[in-house]
């Protein structure tokens, strides 16, 4: 019997995203993996505090603390920020002023912490002892002109009172991103970054790579406009690119524990009154692997193929992962065409004993490398017999036809009614494309 974990709450926030057909889309050939840094916190000597029940006096001088902190980011107040911090934990004040610095490069339009004094969680540990409480804590945070709205992200958050105040006493963040309180996004959290934007795009990477944060963002800016005149769409600027070694790793496919090289995902806003419900789509953003950064500047196709998922986010989360995919992989390689492309004889031979059909989603990961090249195959076929256009036009009906995840189901009837094919033609033509491979 298989057994299913809970969905943590940005997980669900991020489904409530998928099931409205916004976006989420992970892919990009396996990277080496890269291990969660070791963020600055409370040192190893520091002690339990002590239990405590706290008053409705309490939790009016927490949400005082952190309106405080929250008006700090907005002034640029380092110094005001810092008071709101236990001083007796030089590793925690370490810790914050590289939070506030980080934020200070994000052109930060709003920032709010709500918190909900029904829910108290264990607390973390803090420096001495003292009456603890970690309340459960939203931030909601928005970057101009990248974020349409606020991104909501938990905060694990622990108070300690010293005499008649409370500071913040510790901040941590779970280590599995399926945690229940796992963020979906806040790379401002962690080690130092840098930032730069260019129009609406913001693009954050590590304080000590910012030597590759021009090219990459120069890169990423040329890159959307080559894919938007590619694929017939208008260009947009406004999203997230987060090439930083903050934050959880990406699984890249559900058998292996490698990292994504990259991966794009909507960003939501919760509801304040719920804030396990969603309330609106933030932004998107694109995750990249921080140690790559420099040579994926240098990459044109990978950045490319990450960049259509961004273009056509209004339609991934509605088209089938072979549609998906299929199109970010042309894009990616075009105009390289399949006659001219060498594999493995391994590879080779793997795609010529696959299924001759079109990937569904719940297969699709068994073996990534065959069946990406499939669907780059299937999408192959259909512009060059049919024109972008007319692939675009499917999208749309997939979007306007959608009734659950399996999108796969509707293929059949869509491929009749766009093209007037049926699906085993698309298969056969695509597989006569990858014949063509050198081998």
């Amino acid at each position: 019997m298989t057994t299913h974990r809970p969905l943590g709450r940005a997980a669900r926030l991020l489904a409530a995203v998928v099931a409205g057909g916004l976006l989420l889309a992970g892919c990009g050939s396996p990277a080496s993996s890269t291990a969660q840094p070791d963020l600055p916190g409370p040192g190893s000597t520091t002690s339990a505090a002590t239990s405590y029940d706290p008053t409705h006096h309490d939790f009016a001088a927490l949400r005082a603390l952190l309106a405080d902190r929250a008006e700090a980011v907005m002034k640029g107040d380092e110094a005001a920020f810092v008071a709101t911090v236990d001083g007796r934990d030089s590793d925690l004040v370490a810790q914050q002023r590289a939070l506030f610095q980080n934020m200070e490069q994000l052109s930060v339009s709003s920032v709010r912490y709500v918190m909900d004094p029904s829910s108290l969680l264990v607390p973390a540990e803090v420096e001495g002892d003292g009456p603890a409480i970690r309340p459960e804590i939203f931030e909601f945070l928005q970057i101009a002109g990248t974020f349409r709205h606020p991104v909501s992200n938990a905060v694990e958050e622990t108070f300690v009172k010293r005499r008649h105040h409370w500071l913040l006493g510790a901040e941590t963040t779970p280590d599995d991103n399926e945690a229940f309180d796992s963020p979906q996004e806040r790379p401002w959290y962690g080690v130092p970054i840098a930032a730069r934007r260019l129009g609406p795009m913001t693009v954050l990477v590590d304080e000590d790579r910012k030597d590759t944060l021009d090219p990459l963002t120069t890169a990423i800016h040329d890159h959307i406009r080559f894919d938007a005149d590619q694929l017939g769409v208008p260009p947009s600027y406004r999203i997230l690119v987060d090439a930083t070694s903050n934050g959880n790793p990406t699984v890249f496919s559900s058998t292996s524990t490698e990292q994504a090289a990259a991966v794009t995902f909507g960003l939501a806003e919760a509801d304040p009154q719920d804030t396990s419900s969603f309330k609106a789509l933030a932004g998107t953003a694109i995750k990249i692997n921080p140690h790559e950064a420099g040579s994926y500047a240098d990459d044109a196709g990978l950045l490319r193929h990450e960049l259509t998922h961004f273009l056509l986010r209004a339609y991934s989360g509605s088209s089938p992962k072979w549609l998906v995919e299929g199109v970010a992989t042309w894009i990616q390689y075009y105009p390289d065409s399949f006659a001219t492309t060498g594999v493995s004889e391994d590879l080779y031979q793997r795609i010529r004993a696959a299924d001759r059909r079109l990937p569904p989603l719940g297969l699709f990961n068994e073996d990534p490398q065959v069946n990406y090249d499939i669907a780059q195959a299937a999408v192959a076929w259909l512009v060059d017999h049919y024109g972008m256009p007319r692939l675009i036009e499917l999208m749309k009906a997939y979007r306007t036809s959608y009734a659950g995840v399996d999108t796969d189901a509707l293929t059949p009837r869509l491929l009749k009614q766009v093209y007037g094919v049926p699906e085993q033609a698309v298969v056969a033509g695509a597989f006569g494309l990858l014949a063509q491979l050198h081998h």
